[in-house]
């Protein structure tokens, strides 16, 4: 069966369409009539245009001149009727009228014979040289051969073609083009170019393609089919067939698929980009040789569209794709067999710990093909497997009668739901991942496959009729250790109410658990905790703890205590590193928040969509501003970001988001931007070209962010936009410059809470040179709501007496918290009882509790004041509107007076002439004379008498010591003139004291004083 491919270059662009011509005519004015009277035509001839009359118009045919008029026909004869059709490649210079008509009769014949199968195929190999017959089965693969003809191998002229009679000189007409001599094809310097071609096919699809050195020169023509040792089954010649331009090429369809070469047309002789013209022309040709038909919509992206095109190299996608379906993929040919559709036929794959195996050119080819791989595990080994479903989506469809339509949209992505299924040898299941949608990826992850030995990958789609392509990725870890944090819980809050957030100022206690997947015993495993975003709003008290040992499968958790500084809302990405014995060391983000944050308006703008925005975004344009619209280029997130070029003309490119509400306490805006801007070389503070962040309320005007009151926590602006250049947004704070992927937050101020807010981005650009532009990804706003809480305290009382006199009455009270505070925090304390701080005991308006303490102890005497007060008390508590109290609701201290003090205010009373050097009762002897002698101080008539008496030599005064009360002394003293006192000369007596009185006259007196307790 022969085929001629009618392939046309658009050079410039040349894009036509035809139409079936069946306009409504009169017999009287039916431009045929006279054309089907000529003479010159047979009656098979007039039959042949009777089929053409629908497509073919009249103009097209009477431009032809005789010869071609007649070729044409005999064209159409092939097509309409033959048993081998052909298909002419033409030269970009052919005439437009010439190609119209040619068209018109491939499209008549694809409409009478009306087989076009799926994936715009025609017909498959049903026979090879090396497979034999019996071929014709979808998606069984082929091994077909290939050889090029020796020069003077015969070659019929077609009479559809109009080519010449002579014989192959392809070899001669590649040697004056590249080089060469006569010798073995395989030895000539053009020869890779036909075996890469080859290749490139063979390596993406289930045709496996040999080399056939020899070709024993028989004529092209379908009774020479492929022989091994003689010829192949694919023969490539060539010979004059118009000269330059028109045809340049003709393909065979199968089981003939021979590929005819115009040898003297000059558009081979460009052999830029490592002859492209060539290849692609070959390819092309080829491709109908193994049953492709032509593909549209004429869009550049596919070799099978119908002009040819070499803005890429070789077969694309959508080729593949098609012959995926109908010969399967390359891996199901291997060793003898030719699929792998069972676990006794799996296909082996290349992989090993530290060897990972990918590999994106495979297919599930209709709704019974299954694939089985075969992987060997050793003991213990840590499996991963990703089964990635293609993701082209192009435009995709037939040639009509009408021509090339337009196509419909083609997701290559989910024509099954495809289910990869982890096997033992016996068949049986280990593991099953399916529960993906269709078109997104199915796998495990680090799975530990018990025992040793061989184990499958079964691959399955659904009951879809048609293919699915997709990419595996296998990787096998060795046995090791394979340490990740699992639940993660606040269990312990400095504040209350303990609510499970954590709030500003507020101190947790974070319990992380690690568990080891792994298949080897972790030893000494150690975690710590950091913040290397965040180094001056992290303070950590407990950062790192050792777990100890984990088994495979065990799990362990540990606390870590910290304190976040920030602002309600404010969001912290931690970092948790977890090490082990033999090198492991693995870190894992851990990103905490302050406050209950709630997500108002979320865009990654990686949701599929064919419009250029999200739904309710919106982008405008002044002057020569591009706009925005999601961008591949560069993005933050999985696929896309939003992007506005800057280019070196005024202008402006706006993003306006939906309206976003926040709560009372005011919000976040949070994004990611990759700023590429045209910024002075000179000076760091000036931009050129640069954007600004503004805000709207309740629809209102637009206002920079910071004029609203909006404050950037981080990545705030870095320049002042020039008004050199005419930038609109000159004299204004912006981002500007390189600076590649930044965060910014704004924090939104409580008082915009009551409005709708819409946010928008605006790219200003000026007259001068211009940088990439502005790309914007990851943008969320969100609500904080915080608690009202308080430092828990707990008071306890450690001992409640205190004494003004005796050094061990000292009273003892300790502050503590639950978990240390992140500052210096002064204790509330409420006062009182009959004491006085500051003048009965210190104050207590500045008792701290260090930052990083929980526990602190208060000790404190009362001060002497020298007053009879008698025993007082004093009152202390923790104020309930700063703190949470625990503990004792008050501390009552009891302070105890001096020893005088206490008999004063039972003898004397409070508030009273009770001093001790008062005389309460006017009998001349004052009070702490009366304490020492014991006597009554409140009575005139009971009052200290000491007996001063003669003892020989000595004056004698008699004193009961035994009588003094504690802490009570007494001394005598003497003086010449009572001003000058010395206790020399006087001697203390068990019952008193005496003096000599040999001495100078003198005074003698008693003096009472209080010693101090030990």
């Amino acid at each position: 069966m022969r085929r001629l491919l009618r392939l046309s270059i658009i050079t410039g662009l040349i894009v036509w369409t035809l139409q079936p011509v069946t306009r409504a005519e009169t017999r009287a004015n039916d431009p045929w009539k006279p054309i089907l009277r000529g003479s010159s035509l047979s009656n098979r001839d007039r039959a042949i245009v009777g089929h053409l009359r629908p497509w073919l118009a009249p103009a097209d045919y009477l431009a032809l001149d005789t010869d071609r008029r007649n070729q044409l026909l005999r064209y159409a004869d092939n097509r309409l009727f033959s048993d081998t059709p052909l298909a002419r490649c033409w030269s970009p210079d052919t005439p437009l009228h010439v190609l119209f008509a040619y068209h018109a009769v491939e499209e008549a014949a694809h409409a009478i014979k009306n087989h076009r199968k799926a994936n715009q195929f025609f017909d498959r190999w049903s026979r090879t040289a090396t497979n034999g017959p019996g071929q014709n089965v979808q998606g069984r693969p082929i091994t077909l051969t290939w050889s090029i003809v020796p020069d003077g191998t015969p070659i019929a002229s077609d009479p559809g073609i109009g080519d010449s009679d002579d014989p192959s000189s392809l070899r001669g007409r590649l040697a004056d083009l590249y080089g060469g001599n006569g010798g073995a094809p395989e030895d000539q310097p053009w020869f890779p170019l036909f075996r890469n071609l080859f290749e490139a096919i063979g390596s993406r699809t289930g045709i496996t393609y040999l080399y056939e050195p020899s070709d024993d020169g028989r004529p092209i023509s379908t009774l020479n089919p492929g022989q091994p040792g003689v010829r192949g089954d694919l023969r490539l010649c060539g010979h004059p067939i118009d000269g330059d331009g028109d045809t340049l090429a003709y393909n065979f369809f199968p089981d003939h698929g021979d590929t005819v070469i115009d040898t003297s047309d000059d558009w081979f002789e460009d052999l830029s980009s490592n002859s492209r013209r060539l290849v692609n022309t070959i390819s092309h040709e080829h491709g109908h040789g193994i049953g492709l038909e032509h593909v549209c919509p004429i869009d550049q992206t596919k070799l099978l569209e119908p002009f040819i095109n070499t803005g890429f190299r070789g077969m694309q996608f959508d080729e593949i794709y098609t012959l995926q379906r109908w010969y399967g993929d390359p891996f199901e040919q291997h060793d003898t067999g030719r699929d792998n559709d069972s676990i006794q036929r799996g296909r082996s794959l290349d992989v090993s710990p530290g060897s990972p195996f990918a590999f994106q050119w495979l297919s599930i080819d209709d709704n019974s093909d299954v694939d089985y791989y075969l992987i060997p595990l050793p003991a213990g080994a840590r499996l991963t497997a990703r089964v990635i479903p293609s993701d082209q989506v192009y435009l995709e469809g037939e040639e009509q009668e009408q021509g090339c339509e337009a196509g419909t949209t083609f997701d290559s992505s989910s024509v099954h739901d495809l289910s990869l299924t982890l096997l033992d040898r016996s068949g049986r299941v280990l593991a099953t991942a399916d529960d993906a949608p269709a078109g997104e990826p199915e796998g495990f992850n680090q799975l530990t496959v018990p025992g040793a030995g061989q184990r499958f990958l079964r691959i399955a789609g659904d009951n879809t009729d048609a293919a699915q392509l997709y990419r595996l990725e296998v990787e096998i870890l060795a046995p090791a250790v394979a340490i990740a944090p699992g639940q993660i819980r606040i269990v312990t809050e400095s504040h209350a109410p303990a609510n499970g957030q954590i709030e500003p100022g507020e101190t947790i206690e974070l319990e992380i658990e690690l568990s080891n997947s792994g298949s080897v015993t972790a030893q000494n495993v150690n975690a710590t905790l950091s913040a290397p975003d965040h180094p001056a709003s992290f303070t950590g008290f407990t950062t790192s703890r050792d777990y100890g040992t984990l088994t495979h499968q065990a799990t362990a958790t540990r606390t870590f205590t910290l304190a976040l500084h920030g602002d309600c809302g404010d969001l912290f990405d931690l970092e948790l590193t977890v090490t082990a014995d033999d090198g492991f060391s693995r870190s894992s983000p851990l990103r905490l928040g302050l406050g209950e944050i709630t997500r108002r308006l979320g865009e990654d703008f990686d949701a599929a969509a064919v419009a250029p925005l999200p739904s309710r975004w919106s982008s405008t344009a002044s002057r020569a501003g591009s706009g925005w619209a999601r961008s591949s280029a560069r993005h933050d997130s999985a696929e896309f970001s939003v992007f506005a070029w800057s280019p070196p003309s005024r202008g402006a490119s706006t993003l306006t988001s939906p309206p976003v509400r926040i709560d009372s306490q005011g919000g976040t805006l949070r994004f990611r931007h990759f700023v590429d801007t045209e910024a002075s070389f000179f000076s760091p503070t000036v931009g050129f070209d640069g954007g600004v962040l503004e805000v709207s309320r309740d629809g209102g005007r637009w206002e920079d962010i910071e004029e609203a009151g909006g404050v950037f926590a981080q990545g705030p602006y870095n320049r002042t936009l020039s008004e050199a250049y005419q930038n609109p947004l000159s004299n204004r704070r912006a981002w500007s410059g390189s600076l590649g992927w930044i965060t910014t937050v704004v924090r939104i101020p409580p008082h915009l809470a009551s409005e709708a807010l819409q946010f928008r981005w605006t790219l200003g650009h000026d007259t001068s040179d211009a940088e990439e532009g502005w790309y914007l990804d990851d943008i969320v706003v969100s609500s904080a709501t915080c608690a009202d809480t308080r430092p828990i305290v707990r008071l306890t009382v450690g001992n409640d007496s205190a004494s003004e006199f005796l050094p061990t009455g000292i009273a003892r009270l300790t502050f503590s918290t639950p978990l240390p505070l992140a500052s210096d925090f002064t204790i509330p304390l409420l006062t009182g009882g009959s004491a006085t701080p500051g003048v009965d005991t210190r104050p207590f308006d500045n008792v701290v509790l260090p930052a990083g303490q929980r526990l602190l102890e208060l000790t404190f005497r009362p001060l002497r004041d020298n007053e009879a007060e008698g025993p007082e008390t004093l009152e202390l508590s923790l104020n309930p509107d700063l703190v949470v109290p625990e503990g004792v609701s008050s501390a009552v201290i009891t302070i105890a007076d001096t020893p005088y003090g206490q008999w004063a205010v039972t003898h004397l009373g409070p508030n009273s002439a009770n001093g001790p050097d008062d005389d309460f009762d006017h009998d001349g002897s004052v009070n702490s004379e009366e304490y020492a002698w014991q006597s009554d101080p409140a009575s005139a008539h009971s009052r200290p008498v000491p007996n001063y008496r003669r003892e020989g030599r000595f004056l004698r005064v008699d004193f009961p010591h035994h009588t003094l009360p504690a802490f009570t002394g007494v001394h005598a003293e003497t003086s010449p003139d009572l001003r000058r006192w010395t206790r020399q000369g006087v001697e203390t007596l068990p019952n008193g004291f005496r003096v000599p009185l040999n001495l100078p006259q003198r005074y003698l007196r008693l003096v009472y004083r209080e010693l101090s307790p030990p």
